[in-house]
């Protein structure tokens, strides 16, 4: 749960308690799903870069009113396999990442 708030600015909006477990929830589960997909994203290289992409996501999601982890889950593998697809030209990971479409 500390993960998630180290990507929250000063001044963004503030969530409640529960809203951070979601949020943190949700990031879990979305790296989980990029991990077991088998995506070049969970590399040594590119995990912390990419981890915060998804966090910073969510976060981003969550400020605009969403709070269903499932969506915001959803959304992070699309904005992922929207926004970084040439990035990753693994089949199974593309697929795995594209699967929230």
């Amino acid at each position: 749960m500390v993960e998630i708030l180290k990507f929250i600015r000063p001044g963004e909006a503030a969530f409640d308690p529960e809203a951070i477990g979601v949020l943190a929830s949700a990031l879990d589960e979305a790296w989980g799903k990029i991990q077991k997909s088998g995506s070049r994203f969970a590399r040594p290289a590119y995990s912390r870069v990419m981890r915060e992409v998804v966090a910073k996501r969510i976060i981003e999601m969550a400020q605009r009113g969403v709070q269903d982890q499932q969506t915001l889950v959803d959304d992070a593998l699309r904005f992922l396999a929207t926004n970084y697809s040439g990035a990753d030209k693994q089949p199974a990971a593309t697929t795995a990442l594209g699967a929230a479409n």
